[in-house]
């Protein structure tokens, strides 16, 4: 019983006139009773009647008063265990044949005459989870079969989802602190429940080296030295060498000895590759395993490298310095993009001088040198009306053959001293180009007729000048007539545009593209294409055409990635959420120079399917954009641009964000980690390494510490509903009555 007060409801005027009443009737009574009897008789019964109407008085106060209950509580407990695939790992690395950290954790709660997992349930109401990369509830029957098989371990994660399911007072998380995919540790405030860390994992005996911090580039190019920067870790291995090991596919680039003189180990190495061939490559690096590693796959790192050119190179040999040829070189010239070298035939090697060479300025064409040692270093080569015949062997061609069979790019524009007027239906040309001549294709002029798009020519890259397919149509049909033509059949190839005009020439192939081996061949068949720039600017038209289109198929001989005038670069591998990406946009106007007062939109579609705006900035040649995903999941870049009021063109690219796990990349257990976690949640760490029951049962104690297993009960109980006091104003009642009853008053 605590604290006695008055709760009212009876006025105080109201209770002083009834106590004036009382006290009026007790002098009464007294001088009555006077009268009677002698004092002694008189004073105890109206101190007796005085005390039962005291009392009455004191209830019209309403006295009451507070009682405490303390009830025992069984408070909510929650298990969690790791079941993340480290903990199939050695418990004790130093002790042969140590059971696996899960197969530890199984042992500690079930073995013994009264194992923990009973005494938990006795005291605790206990909740059982596993986790890895999401919580489930787990029953204890089910305890004994679990197995570590989860990909990562979130176990921030796991400590909020506990939480929030089962309220816990407490937490008590089996995990060898291996925590990934999720928000860093270094991040994490005061927890708001305890919790009690016991680690699973020995740091001592563990034995593992590793590749770590992996920085490559995504792309490179062709002929320029790559620099990749890693980290060399290892543990257990004091006094060791490790073998280092660079290799592309199944060859050797290089190989580096490291000496491990501490434990832990850790070295910074920069390694330098210059790649030779364009397209994607495939690297791996490498370390020796070691005796007693606990793991070997992460000595080992793959990764892919897309190799570009930084320019095309591109050979043209010409029969004349005609205008198809000078209007084809302004193309090749003018883009920044291709680096050119260019060839004409002014003499051939029979022609007689009475010049000595060295006070010549026409040099004889350097055969052996072109074709038999620099060939490889170009990307595309041009024929451009000429005949081999007057310069050199036909087995110089064959080389050109292995070139385009290899990767390389051929074209061959028409004219009086190419096809079949030029020999080459002779030739090992004639299997790779994409047209077929029989020797008696004799070159056709004053013809008239234009260029007509074929079904394969509306959709291919080559001839598509504008990115809408009507505009494109439309823009070929306006295209000044052609007066030329070489006659073939068609080939292998596909036919892009054919010829369209009255007579027996309409329908002939005009511009046809093929492939041969892992190259790319194409065939012009006029040598007054160049009228589509020339004539067109004096008819009032768009020149861009030809520029675009000669542009266009040297990208497509080369083996361009992309020939979109806009483009997003790579983007790269998975991001995590909450990592800054930054986004490269390659914009190009019509004739493959940067457009660098494009107006560019970006935009990028989320996994809900929302659309966030990004800012494009200029940068160079390119346009660039940042962006921060806030959640996992495939997200999708879109581009578009215009420049005065045209559009361009539009790209999107996808990408995804996701947290990395790496479960397995380092298995070290990290104790450092629990113990900062039991520190900012209140609880205490407990290593498996030093378990004791004791030493559980004191951390137990400090969770009842800080949130006690009891209730307190507080209740009001009024003053006139005690029955003891009610047993004292019948006692007096009665006791009045007896002592009038024996004196005669009754």
């Amino acid at each position: 019983m605590e604290g006695l007060f008055f709760l009212g409801g009876v006025p105080w005027w109201a209770i002083c006139l009834v106590a004036a009443g009382v006290c009026a009737l007790l002098v009464y009574q007294h001088r009555q009773l006077r009268r009677r009897f002698g004092l002694p008789k008189s004073v105890l019964l109206t101190a007796l009647r005085g005390i039962v109407y005291a009392l009455l008085v004191l209830f019209l106060f309403n006295p009451t008063f507070l009682e405490s209950r303390a009830a025992a509580l069984r408070q909510p407990l929650v298990v969690l265990i790791d079941t993340s695939q480290s903990m199939n790992l050695a418990a004790d690395p130093a002790r042969a044949g140590s059971e696996s950290r899960i197969e530890w954790v199984k042992k500690t709660l079930l073995d013994g005459q009264q194992p923990w997992l009973q005494r938990l349930a006795r005291d605790y109401d206990l909740r059982l989870y596993a986790f890895g990369t999401e919580v489930k509830a787990l029953t204890p029957g089910a305890l004994a079969a679990l197995q570590a098989d989860a990909q990562g371990s979130r176990i921030l994660d796991a400590l909020d989802e506990a939480k929030k399911q089962a309220g816990a007072a407490g937490i008590i998380l089996f995990t060898d602190g291996i925590a990934n995919g999720e928000r860093a540790a270094a991040e994490t405030g005061a927890l708001s429940v305890p919790v009690v860390p016991v680690g699973v994992g020995s740091v001592a005996g563990y034995v593992d080296a590793r590749l770590a911090d992996l920085s490559v580039p995504r792309f490179a190019f062709r002929d320029r030295e790559v620099k990749l920067d890693l980290a060399v870790q290892a543990y257990g291995l004091k006094g060791k060498s490790l073998a280092l090991f660079f290799n592309r596919d199944r060859n050797l680039i290089s190989t580096r000895t490291i000496h491990v003189d501490q434990d832990p180990f850790e070295q910074k190495i920069a390694l330098g590759y210059t790649p030779r061939e364009v397209g994607t490559h495939s690297f791996t690096l490498s370390l020796a395993p070691q005796t007693g590693e606990e793991i070997t796959h992460n000595n080992r790192k793959e990764f892919k490298i897309d190799v570009r050119r930084d320019k095309i190179r591109v050979l043209t040999l010409s029969g004349s310095p005609s205008w198809n040829y000078r209007f084809l070189r302004m193309a090749l010239k003018q883009d920044p993009f291709i680096d050119l070298v260019s060839f004409v035939f002014l003499r051939t090697p029979t022609d007689s001088v009475d010049v000595p060479d060295n006070q010549l300025s026409l040099i004889p064409f350097p055969t052996d040198e072109i074709f038999l040692e620099e060939l490889k270093n170009f990307d595309v080569v041009v024929f451009e009306d000429f005949s081999y015949r007057s310069y050199f062997n036909s087995l110089y061609l064959e080389k050109v053959r292995d070139f385009v069979r290899n990767g390389g790019g051929l074209a061959m524009l028409g004219g009086a001293r190419s096809f079949d007027s030029g020999g080459y239906h002779e030739t090992a040309l004639s299997e790779l180009l994409p047209v077929r001549s029989n020797g008696k294709g004799a070159f056709l002029t004053g013809l008239k007729y234009r260029a007509a798009l074929t079904a394969a020519g509306k959709n291919h890259p080559v001839t598509r000048l504008l990115p809408e397919p009507q505009a494109n149509e439309e823009m070929w049909r306006r295209m000044p007539p052609l007066s030329t033509l070489n006659p073939t059949t068609s080939g292998s190839g596909e036919v892009l545009l054919a010829t369209a005009g009255d007579g027996a020439d309409g329908g002939r192939p005009l511009l046809a593209v093929g492939k041969f081996g892992k190259g790319r061949t194409l065939a012009l068949m006029s040598d007054d294409f160049w009228r589509w720039s020339f004539v067109a600017a004096g008819q009032k038209e768009n020149p861009q055409g030809h520029l675009k289109l000669v542009r266009q198929a040297v990208r497509w001989l080369a083996q361009e990635p992309s020939f979109e005038q806009v483009e997003i670069l790579p983007v790269g591998d998975r991001r995590a959420p909450g990592e800054k990406i930054q986004f490269k946009i390659r914009v190009l106007k019509d004739d493959f120079t940067p457009a660098a007062q494009a107006a560019v939109r970006l935009r990028v579609v989320d996994p809900e399917g929302e659309r966030i705006p990004l800012d494009a900035l200029p940068e160079g040649e390119q346009f660039s954009a940042e962006f921060v995903p806030a959640r996992e999941g495939s997200y999708r870049l879109e581009a578009e641009a215009e420049l005065a009021g045209r559009l361009l063109g539009k790209d999107s690219e996808s990408f995804v964000v996701a947290f990395p796990y790496g479960e397995l990349d380092d298995g070290r257990p990290r104790p450092d980690f629990l113990e900062d976690l039991a520190r900012k949640s209140g609880g205490e760490f407990v290593p498996s390494s030093d378990w004791r029951d004791e030493r559980f049962e004191k951390a137990l104690a400090r969770l009842k510490e800080l949130a006690p297993s009891e209730i307190v009960e507080i209740r009001q109980v009024r003053l006139w509903n005690n029955l003891w006091l009610f047993s004292l104003l019948l006692a007096l009642l009665s006791l009045e009555w007896w002592c009038r009853r024996r004196w005669g008053l009754i």
